[in-house]
């Protein structure tokens, strides 16, 4: 299933909770916004940029905090740099 990058690429659309950059998978893109977009919040992906990182793109850093997952799963830390959760 091919995994996007969604970002902010231009200041204004950086949001307020820092959380500007996320990476979900879908089998399409509109999917895969839906699934980041169940992290933070309906519609806020959707002035941002999208690159499918699924096949090959460079490397990237995420300058900031740490990456952050929804609580049901292991790999990413789950709570935010000020002890909350993202999502519902």
């Amino acid at each position: 299933m091919p995994t996007y990058v969604f970002y902010a690429d231009r200041p204004e659309k950086r949001r307020a909770d820092q959380r500007n950059t996320v990476v979900a998978q879908g089998a399409t893109v509109a999917e895969a916004r839906a699934a980041g977009e169940a992290l933070v919040g309906a519609g806020a992906l959707t002035a941002f940029a999208v690159v499918d990182v699924s096949a090959s793109a460079p490397a990237f850093v995420v300058e900031g905090w740490a990456p952050v997952g929804s609580r049901g799963q292991s790999t990413w830390p789950s709570q935010t740099r000020h002890g909350g959760f993202v999502g519902g």
